[in-house]
C-alpha cells in the first residue's frame, strides 16, 4: 500500500532536511580520524577510541531527544539540537584552524557529537505520527535517499576541502547546518503534541521501555550491525590510508559510492521490502553487509574496494528503513518518541563499539593478516542477520511487515509520571 500524496510530500521535506544535514557531517567529521591521525599524530587505537567515547556521548542524547520529543513536540527538539550543534561545529572549525590545544578540540568535537544526535530520533517520531504501519517502510526509505544524497555528496567535496585545511571543512558544515535550521522552521509542523499536558519527562521510564524484550532483542541487533556499519567511516579510512597508502579524496569517494547506491537504489529495496517480511529482509540485508564488507581485506584496489562498498550500501538501503519500521511498529502512539530514541541509543552505542573495534582491529589483526580484521566484521554482520531473522518468532505478521496485516493501536503499557 502506497502513501497518499500529501504524506508523501511531508516526507519529501524531512528527507530534504536530513539530506543537506548530512551533506554538512559528511564535509567534515568522516576526516576527523584521519586529522587526529595525520595532523594530531595520534595512533589509529588511541583516534578509535577517541571516536568511540563521543559516539557514546550520542547514546544519552538520542534517549533525551526521543523522551524531550514525546513531551514537547518533534519540532521543537529538532530546532534545539539545531542550534546549539551549529554554535559548537562553528567553534570545532575554529579550534582547529587556530591549532588550539588538543583538549579543546576533543572538547568542541565531542560536544558536536553529543548534540549533533538530537535531531534524528525527534525527526523519527514526527514521521511515524505522519504515517500508518502499513507505508512506513516506504517512509522511511524516502528519508533514506534524502540522507544518502547528502552523503553521497558531502564526502565527495570533503575529501577535497581537506586535503587544502580541515578547519573550512567544518566552517561549511557550521553553514549548512544554519540552512537546514530555517528550512525546518519553516516547512516541518508539528500534527501531533504527544502527551504534553499530560506528563513530564521521565529518563526512568525511557531506560525501563526495555523492558519490552522485543524492542531489547532488536536495539542488541542493532549494535551489532552498525558496528560493522561504521567501519565504513574509521575501518575503512584507516586501512585505506594506512595500509594502501590511497589519498584522502579516494577515500571520500568510497562514502559517495555507499551514498549513491541508496540514492539510485532505494525505491527499488523498498517495494522488494513490501513483499516479504521484515525479518527476512533485515537477514538479507545484513548478509549483503558480511559480504560487501567481509571482502575488502582482500582488495587492493580502488574499484575492487568499491564493489565491496557498494555491496554493503545495498545491504544498508535494507537494513535501516527495516530497523525503524520494526521497532515504529512495536511501539505505542505515546511512546513513540522513546522507543525510537532507543534505537538511535543503540545505533551509536553500536557505532561506538565499531569505531573502536576498528582501530583495534587495524592496530592487531591487521599486520598479521590485512583481511583477518574484514572477516571479523562480516561474521558478526551474520550473527546479526540470524538475530533478525529469529525476530519472527515473537512478532505479529502485521509487526513483521506481513501485507495486508493491519497494526492494531496498542495502548501505552509503562507507567506515566
Amino acid at each position: 500500500m502506497y502513501m497518499h500524496a500529501y504524506t508523501r510530500r511531508s516526507m519529501i521535506v524531512v528527507s530534504v532536511a536530513n539530506g543537506i544535514l548530512l551533506f554538512g557531517y559528511g564535509l567534515s567529521l568522516p576526516f576527523f580520524t584521519i586529522y587526529l591521525i595525520t595532523q594530531r599524530h595520534l595512533a589509529p587505537a588511541v583516534a578509535g577510541l577517541i571516536i568511540a567515547l563521543a559516539g557514546l556521548s550520542r547514546c544519552v542524547s538520542s534517549a533525551i531527544s526521543g523522551e524531550l520529543a514525546d513531551v514537547f513536540g518533534r519540532k521543537q527538539v529538532m530546532m534545539w539540537g539545531l542550534f546549539s550543534q551549529i554554535l559548537v561545529m562553528f567553534a570545532l572549525g575554529l579550534c582547529i584552524e587556530l591549532h588550539a590545544n588538543a583538549a579543546w578540540v576533543l572538547t568542541t568535537y565531542f560536544l558536536t557529537t553529543f548534540l549533533g544526535a538530537f535531531f534524528r530520533p525527534a525527526a523519527n517520531a514526527w514521521v511515524t505520527d505522519n504515517t500508518s504501519g502499513k507505508n512506513r517502510v516506504e517512509a522511511f526509505g524516502i528519508i533514506r535517499i534524502g540522507l544518502n544524497i547528502g552523503w553521497a555528496l558531502g564526502p565527495a567535496v570533503g575529501g577535497f576541502l581537506v586535503r587544502y585545511s580541515y578547519s573550512t571543512a567544518f566552517f561549511f558544515t557550521a553553514l549548512l547546518y544554519s540552512i537546514t535550521i530555517l528550512y525546518v522552521s519553516r516547512l516541518v509542523h508539528d500534527r501531533k503534541r504527544v502527551l504534553k499536558a499530560r506528563r513530564k519527562p521521565s529518563f526512568v521510564s525511557t531506560l525501563l521501555s526495555l523492558k519490552d524484550t522485543r524492542l531489547a532483542k532488536i536495539c542488541f541487533y542493532v549494535v551489532m550491525i552498525t558496528a560493522v556499519n561504521s567501519q565504513l567511516v574509521v575501518g575503512l579510512s584507516v586501512h585505506c590510508k594506512q595500509y594502501l597508502h590511497m589519498p584522502e579524496n579516494y577515500i571520500g569517494w568510497f562514502f559517495t559510492i555507499n551514498g549513491v547506491v541508496v540514492v539510485l537504489l532505494q525505491v527499488w529495496a523498498t517495494k522488494w521490502m513490501a513483499k516479504h517480511r521484515l525479518s527476512t529482509a533485515m537477514l538479507v540485508g545484513c548478509l549483503l553487509y558480511a559480504v560487501g564488507f567481509g571482502s575488502v581485506g582482500f582488495f587492493g584496489s580502488f574499484w575492487l574496494i568499491g564493489l565491496g562498498v557498494f555491496l554493503a550500501g545495498v545491504g544498508e538501503l535494507i537494513v535501516s528503513p527495516g530497523e525503524q519500521t520494526l521497532v515504529s511498529n512495536i511501539a505505542s502512539r505515546e511512546t513513540r518518541g522513546r522507543y525510537l530514541g532507543m534505537l538511535m541509543v543503540f545505533y551509536n552505542f553500536g557505532s561506538a563499539a565499531g569505531f573502536f573495534m576498528a582501530g583495534l582491529l587495524s592496530d592487531v589483526l591487521a599486520p598479521t593478516w590485512l583481511a583477518l580484521p574484514w572477516l571479523v566484521v562480516g561474521a558478526v554482520a551474520v550473527l546479526a542477520g540470524l538475530g533478525f531473522f529469529n525476530m519472527r518468532r515473537v512478532l505479529t505478521d502485521a509487526e513483521d511487515g506481513k501485507q495486508n496485516a493491519p497494526i492494531p493501536i496498542k495502548k501505552d503499557t509503562i507507567t506515566l509520571s
